[in-house]
């Protein structure tokens, strides 16, 4: 089975980037994914405040991602249809406190960084409390047709839009926009909450496959996300209602296509089924998901 290391890292979902590996539609393939700060911050001498201080006085590029990969046969137009089998879960995690990225400057004076043991299905908490591990990749796209986006940013292409369905069992749907897709992925967590107050930052090893969809539906703009139990439309925009609407309205067409029916009966449907989640709403871009059980559709 092809691995491609954690050492293999970008900062950009970028079309220019070379790839640095290539694989068939179908292949299982594993990819390492480094952690959302490439590993600078795993030990106590990296994690104290004047650490982190100067970490942001100098500037880092946070979320870096393993790849670009190419997805034989893949053009623009297409969809990618990204497969998940299975995500490791490291011993080590740690959360990132930033008290200006939600304007807690008057809550919390300084930033930092909480490490975290992982043992048993479980993050071990300050004061010895625990929660359940639920991992996801935070940060996965394809390449823009013309732009270079950092890979802590999002936008059409997906990127850092941190939705926890993005998990094992998942398939996410990205768009093609250059030969050969591009995939990078990246910035697992062990958890996270909505909008990502806070996250368990981990590195893990992701087995996954991929198909290529011939054509794009004429009414996607957006990245889809289906779990074993529902269908997701992940948006992005600033202010975050204005992200909320336009996966609203991913979600409305998606459900019209697979069923025909009418717009106004999807809109229905998922009025009263479907629910409505910020995936990221540190730094704007932000990210919303909307979704809806499956079996409401298919009742």
């Amino acid at each position: 089975m092809k691995r491609i290391g954690r050492d293999r890292l970008a900062v950009v979902f970028d079309r220019r980037v070379e790839p640095v590996a290539s694989v068939r539609p179908g292949e299982v393939f594993v990819v390492e994914c480094e952690d959302a700060r490439g590993g600078k911050t795993r030990t106590p001498g990296t994690t104290t405040t004047g650490y982190l201080l100067e970490m942001k006085r100098t500037g880092w590029y946070g979320n870096p991602v393993t790849g670009p990969v190419s997805v034989e046969g893949a053009e623009p137009g297409d969809t990618l249809a990204v497969h998940i089998h299975e995500m490791t879960v490291d011993d080590l995690g740690w959360i990132p406190i930033w008290p200006h990225l939600f304007h807690f400057e008057d809550l919390i004076e300084q930033p930092e960084t909480v490490l975290c043991d992982i043992r048993d299905g479980f993050v071990l908490l300050p004061g010895g409390r625990r929660a359940p591990v639920r991992p996801m990749i935070g940060t996965i796209g394809t390449a823009p047709k013309m732009e270079a986006i950092l890979s802590g940013g999002m936008g059409r292409h997906g990127g850092n839009f941190d939705a926890e369905e993005v998990r094992t069992g998942s398939t996410v749907y990205l768009p093609v926009e250059t030969e050969g897709a591009l995939l990078s992925l990246g910035d697992c967590h062990a958890v996270q909450s909505d909008a990502e107050l806070a996250s368990v930052e981990m590195r893990s090893d992701v087995t996954l496959s991929c198909d290529v969809i011939k054509g794009r539906s004429a009414g996607s703009k957006w990245v889809r996300i289906e779990t074993e139990d529902s269908l997701v439309a992940v948006a992005m925009g600033r202010p975050l209602e204005e992200a909320m609407w336009e996966a609203f309205r991913e979600l409305i067409g998606w459900v019209v296509e697979l069923t025909g029916m009418p717009v106004r009966d999807a809109y229905a449907l998922i009025g009263v089924s479907g629910h409505a989640r910020p995936g990221q709403a540190q730094v704007g871009l932000y990210s919303m998901r909307v979704m809806v059980p499956k079996v409401a559709i298919y009742a």
